[in-house]
């Protein structure tokens, strides 16, 4: 096995493991909403922790790992290089968890001293970031000029500006700023540009670099990628509370997400020529949702702003449509696309759990018909939040049992 194929499938194989935990703690949260016992935690700790799980040990280490894979083709000598700051991020995720879980971003005592360990871990997941991004700088200038590098270049680009958000937060807490709009808008700047940069940008990389055909472009490839880069970080504002957006602030956002619209809309139709030939109908299905999540966005920018910023579900659901139906989907289909041989059930069950949970929370999402409801219905959206973990271990069986074949 070439030493990029390995390195792919050890990070996996770990984040698949921290994915099913992220489940287990969303499941968990889900069940403590209709009245099910939380063993005592607060539901806010809960969703916390699930949360920044999510973030850190799942869709940051596996596109980090793709991109090495990448690297790795031309200079095999970075294996050892690569992999350290992708396991430090992944450890140091784990470590906040149970900090998130039991105390949220509130500080601990620690005898006469109170330190937020939630928020020191977090900081040093960043670190391991910037980490990443230097090795990647080093070995950047020996790979091809791909469509594919150049989304890897964005991805990284806008996960160093996702973490300025993050930093302000942590300067905000320490600084004791009191401040309800600074505070937001530093918290949503890292969400809008992680999820929406980061996580679209690798994801899109990870598409181009596997797809096995080549087309021409009849325009520069950047216009591909520049809309959404300008755009996405004028986002932020649609995270914010209804008292706290100012008309300006709105436009502000209007205009970054027509703007990433823009950019998605021609990647979209782009991808759909190149829909990769192995497993076929799970690219489109896929592009599918991909598409779906445009949509959403697209309606975020040109309808009335109490439809989006009214309907806590409605954006629940763009949420769970993004890093589900879109990102985490895409993982799956590239690991089962370069390891075909892989059994397909972990895929399967994985891509039928999202769409049950996906169409469980629309029934919630504000856009649903009350009258037409089913009876039950929130134990019904409980039930969607617990397939995935199923369909996740399933894969990690799968992948861990084969993976020493």
């Amino acid at each position: 096995m070439e030493k990029r194929d390995h390195l792919l499938q050890k990070i996996w194989l770990w984040s698949l493991a921290f994915f099913l935990l992220a489940a287990v703690t969303g499941l968990l949260y889900r069940w403590g909403l209709i009245g099910g016992d939380s063993f005592g935690l607060r539901l806010s700790n809960i969703r916390h922790a699930h949360s920044h799980l999510m973030f850190f040990n799942w869709v940051t280490p596996v596109p980090m790992a793709f991109i090495a894979r990448s690297l790795l083709k031309s200079s095999p000598e970075a294996y050892k290089a690569l992999f350290r700051p992708i396991y430090a991020v992944i450890l140091i995720g784990f470590a906040s968890y149970p900090f998130f879980l039991l105390y949220g971003y509130h500080p601990v005592q620690v005898g006469s001293a109170n330190l937020p360990f939630s928020v020191m871990l977090s900081g040093l997941v960043m670190i391991a970031w910037y980490w990443f991004m230097v090795v990647y700088l080093r070995y950047r200038k020996s790979t091809d000029d791909s469509l594919s590098s150049l989304f890897y270049d964005g991805a990284l680009v806008m996960l160093f500006v996702s973490s300025l958000g993050a930093w302000g937060v942590a300067v905000i807490q320490f600084g004791n700023i009191d401040s309800n709009l600074l505070s937001g808008a530093m918290t949503h700047f890292f969400l809008t540009v992680f999820t929406e940069g980061w996580c679209v940008l690798a994801a899109i990389g990870i598409f181009y670099e596997l797809t096995d055909k080549q087309t021409s472009l009849p325009f520069d490839k950047n216009w591909l990628i520049a809309p959404i880069v300008l755009g996405v970080p004028l986002m932020f504002p649609f995270g914010l509370s209804t008292d706290l957006l100012t008309d300006q602030l709105l436009w502000i956002a209007r205009a970054g997400s027509f703007l990433v619209s823009i950019g998605l809309i021609m990647n979209l139709f782009f991808m759909i020529r190149l829909n990769p030939s192995v497993m076929k109908w799970v690219w489109s299905l896929i592009l599918i949702l991909f598409g779906v999540k445009i949509g959403l966005q697209i309606g975020a920018a040109v309808l009335p702003s109490r439809i989006w910023l009214g309907e806590h579900g409605l954006r629940v659901l763009y949420l769970h449509l993004l890093l589900l139906g879109f990102v985490s989907s895409l993982y799956y289909a590239g690991i089962h696309t370069l390891h075909f041989r892989l059994p397909k059930i972990g895929l399967y069950l994985f891509l039928g759990s999202v769409l049950f949970l996906i169409v469980t929370l629309v029934f919630i999402s504000g856009l649903w018909p009350i009258q037409w409801q089913p009876e039950n219905v929130y134990l019904w959206v409980t039930v969607g939040a617990l397939l995935p973990s199923i369909a996740i271990a399933a894969e990690l069986g799968v992948v861990g049992y084969f993976k020493f074949k």
